[in-house]
């Protein structure tokens, strides 16, 4: 059985000539169970529950939050990372991009420009897009 949806990152990187972007590894996301403590039967196609537009109108709510992306997080500044944490979690792949070893597969976004060091940089954020499959 496959996800149930996707939740595609990236880094939108502001420099002196543009802008860059760093695509991050595709997340699969999977809706939760709700149950709500009841037993699910194959046999019975008649379960009041599960037809009910209570039922439905719960798993509606649950897709919106699950498809609402998280919202956009600055992780550098001011030619500093916010954390040490995010500092060692994202700096070797922007090393990458300024190194141009970067491979981008599939890049949703273009670049506006190139930049040859963190001192070029403005701000980086980290966004996201969640879509179903």
């Amino acid at each position: 059985m496959g996800c149930d949806y996707f939740i595609d990152s990236y880094l939108e990187i502001e420099h002196n000539q543009g802008v860059s972007y760093c695509t991050l590894p595709l997340i699969h996301g999977y809706y939760c169970d709700i149950d709500c403590g009841l037993d699910d039967s194959d046999d019975d196609e008649s379960d009041i529950y599960y037809n009910s537009t209570e039922y439905k109108t719960l798993c509606e709510i649950m897709e919106k939050i699950c498809l609402t992306p998280r919202k956009p997080l600055v992780i550098y500044s001011n030619h500093s990372f916010i954390n040490r944490k995010l500092e060692i979690k994202y700096f070797p792949i922007i090393q990458k991009k300024i190194k141009e070893k970067y491979v981008e597969k599939n890049q949703r976004y273009k670049d506006t420009g190139t930049f040859t060091n963190m001192e070029e940089v403005i701000q980086i954020t980290k966004k996201e897009d969640r879509y179903e499959r």
